[in-house]
């Protein structure tokens, strides 16, 4: 995947204080790495490990190391720097430039943009948008609900009523985050984030209702737009399911794999006269628990296991 330079300015010009003072033509040079780099190595004449395709960013550091060389020599470490397919240079904290590096940026076709933010916080801010950008995605087929500010994903067979659970969850104060289609994305290695698609967002298809607004219908406290996927809730129908692997003592822990992540999974078995809201609140409640280090059923089983030791001994 790639972004392009102008789609960058576009996008964050304003909010990262962007501001392109040479190499316009190379508006159209793409981003194609989350990934950022300080060349103060390539600019010392190391060009050996140097990655260039990388948003190349100038702070402190490499100014004050630049205005410490020759004239000459600093015209030559810039050009043998710039030789390569540079897409993008970011001098930081408001600094001028150092002399030269305009000139040689409009005539290679490569964006200078300066901004005032510190090299830390650009760094900081366009780092993690662009890993948003670059982040693996994927979609799943269910509700993702906030519930107790646990991101619940909702899944099941078609027909199982994931999308009256999700609605009746939002009745009882809860957050709808997507519904039938979940975008997921990957940030780092173990950071699941879930979210609609941007056309469908907020909205809801309830069989027999047909497309509901729920920001409309429940106001702006029963929506967000974006939540960590932290538990899986599974809906399976105890007559056509299959629902032998449910775990009635809870001592087990089960796991569901989201592009590469393990997300802790709960099997709800949904028949006539099960409250399944309420099971997916006792759920969500249950995995906040375990964040914490405890297992109520393995604090019991062990409790039970003392017990009858000690009734052996008497």
């Amino acid at each position: 995947m790639q972004i392009s330079v102008s789609q960058l300015l576009n996008e964050k010009g304003k909010q990262f204080d962007l501001r392109l003072i040479a190499g316009r033509k190379g508006l159209d040079n793409t981003v194609s790495s989350s990934e950022l780099n300080r060349p103060g190595l390539a600019f010392a004449g190391f060009l050996d490990i140097y990655t260039h395709d990388r948003v190349q960013i100038l702070g402190n550091t490499e100014l004050a190391f630049l205005a410490k060389m020759e004239p000459a020599v600093r015209a030559e470490r810039m050009a043998a720097a710039l030789d390569y397919a540079v897409p993008l240079i970011i001098v930081t904290s408001g600094l001028e430039p150092p002399e030269g590096l305009t000139e040689m940026c409009e005539r290679r076709n490569i964006p200078l943009v300066v901004t005032g933010h510190t090299t830390s916080r650009i760094s900081s801010m366009l780092g993690f948008h662009l890993e948003r950008v670059f982040a693996p995605t994927s979609t799943a087929h269910g509700v993702l609900v906030d519930v107790f500010g646990v991101g619940v994903l909702i899944t099941g067979s078609a027909g199982v009523g994931k999308s009256e659970v999700g609605l009746e969850l939002i009745e009882r104060g809860h957050r709808l985050v997507a519904d039938d289609v979940v975008m997921l994305k990957r940030l780092g290695r173990n950071l699941l984030m879930g979210s609609a698609a941007s056309n469908v967002a907020h909205h809801m298809e309830v069989r027999g209702l047909g497309i509901v607004d729920v920001e409309l219908l429940f106001g702006a406290g029963s929506v967000r737009d974006e939540k960590k996927v932290d538990l899986v809730v599974r809906l399976k129908r105890r007559k056509t399911d299959d629902v032998t692997e449910i775990d009635r003592l809870g001592l087990d822990e089960h796991f569901a794999t989201l592009l590469g992540v393990e997300v802790r999974e709960f099997t709800i078995p949904v028949e006539p006269g099960r409250n399944a809201s309420i099971l997916v609140e006792v759920a969500a409640l249950q995995f906040r628990i375990h964040s914490q280090g405890r297992n109520p059923a393995q604090e019991l089983n062990e409790r039970l296991i003392k017990q009858m030791a000690r009734a052996r001994l008497i």
